[in-house]
């Protein structure tokens, strides 16, 4: 008989207390970063080498193919009866298999049965609650078998109402609640940098893993309603943010006055002429911010000899945050108005956390960011605008 070690990564203590837990039914509500793949991937292993049918589910195909390869290189391959890359399958000579499914296409499920299944990312399953009932749990009757729902949470949906099952200690239910601090390998500056890009209800759901009311949106209902201007500012405009339309978007045009409140504004679709021209009809003696990424480097390098006190801007990964992050603390302090159209871009505006733990800020799918970036960049540069003029009318 020969012997096979298998060498799993060490949990820490939090991922331990999970892994220990008995319940038939585990929920566990934690930060970014805390490690809760790794107690999923651990789980369906163990009980692969026990012989048991498992299954995995994610919100999307991507992240189930990213899983299957990470759970395939934790077993040794003399371990590996077969995998399958298409369908994401993978059988041990135990007996053991698992089989990957999407939560977007959760009917896949019907007609079979596992004794251990995980559900990851499960706040982010679309309709989870209808899942559960209709295609999930009837899974588990044949083997009286077990579930792990594991994410950070979005909101107070159903997966949140799970977790609140187990703290309620309903029957079979174990609920678990971690920050991303309680990764005792996480270096605890790298969060603190995290809070510095994030709003702070955003910040507490995605690494302190306390549900917002507002799910992903990183500015509140209550300050875009606060901040809506019925009509622009009379006030001349100090500084003007330019962001240009790629494909399907649109050019936007926005200056503030003074005190902040938006007192120019145009929303277009052209042809790069005539954007070219409206940029250059904008005064020349006021600062203009424009969006350089990309395409728009063209547009600027096009537009820099002819329109006086233009300026670029390059969104990156550290840029775009930290813009966006000052437009949400402003709005939030009441120090930018703005119109309807604008208003409601804020309020589909969203972040997302990326798998390498980058924020991301776009507007959800179907809908513009254009005039939002626009405010960003003339919020950024206002009071360097001011200043500037201040000091040259000084000097004269």
């Amino acid at each position: 008989m020969i012997e096979i070690k298998l060498k799993l990564p060490k949990p820490h203590p939090g991922q331990h207390q999970v892994l220990n837990s008995q319940k038939r039914w585990r929920v566990l509500q934690c930060g970014r970063r805390w490690g809760k793949s790794l107690v999923a991937k651990i789980s369906v292993i163990q009980e692969m080498l026990d012989g048991n049918q498992t299954a995995y589910i994610t919100p999307t195909f991507s992240l189930g193919k990213l899983f299957y390869q990470e759970v395939l290189k934790m077993v040794p391959k003399v371990l590996v009866k077969s995998s399958n890359k298409s369908d994401l399958e993978i059988t041990l000579v135990t007996g053991g298999t698992l089989k990957f499914f999407t939560g977007e296409n959760l009917d896949a499920l019907r007609g079979r049965k596992f004794h251990f299944i995980v559900v990851d990312e499960a706040a982010f399953i679309q309709d989870l609650e209808g899942a559960w009932n209709n295609s999930i749990r009837a899974t588990l009757t044949d083997y009286k078998g077990r579930c792990l729902f594991i994410s950070t949470p979005r909101g107070k949906n159903y997966f949140h109402s799970l977790y609140l099952k187990g703290m309620n200690q309903e029957h079979d239910f174990e609920s678990f609640h971690f920050t991303s601090y309680d990764n005792t390998y996480i270096d605890p500056a790298e969060l603190d940098d995290a809070r510095m890009l994030l709003t702070d209800a955003a910040f507490k759901q995605e690494y302190l893993a306390e549900p917002g009311e507002n799910i992903s949106n990183p500015f509140s209902g209550d300050s875009i309603r606060n901040g809506t201007l019925k009509v622009l500012s009379n006030k001349p405009p100090v500084v003007f943010g330019v962001d240009v339309a790629r494909t399907t978007d649109f050019t936007v045009l926005i200056g503030l006055d003074e005190d902040g409140a938006m007192c120019y504004f145009q929303r277009f679709q052209l042809p790069w002429i005539n954007t070219m021209e409206r940029i250059k009809q904008l005064p020349s003696n006021v600062p203009k911010y424009m969006d350089a990424t990309g395409v728009g480097s063209v547009l600027f390098e096009q537009l820099q000899q002819q329109c006086h006190q233009l300026h670029a801007f390059t969104f990156t990964m550290k840029t775009k945050p930290s813009l966006v992050m000052e437009l949400v603390k402003a709005v939030e302090a009441g120090t930018v108005k703005f119109n309807d159209v604008t208003a409601n871009e804020l309020s589909v505006f969203e972040y997302k956390i990326t798998s390498t733990g980058h924020i991301k800020y776009q507007a959800q799918s179907g809908f513009h960011d254009d005039c939002v970036m626009a405010l960003a960049l003339a919020n950024k540069y206002k009071e360097r605008a001011i200043i500037s003029q201040s000091w040259k009318l000084y000097s004269c």
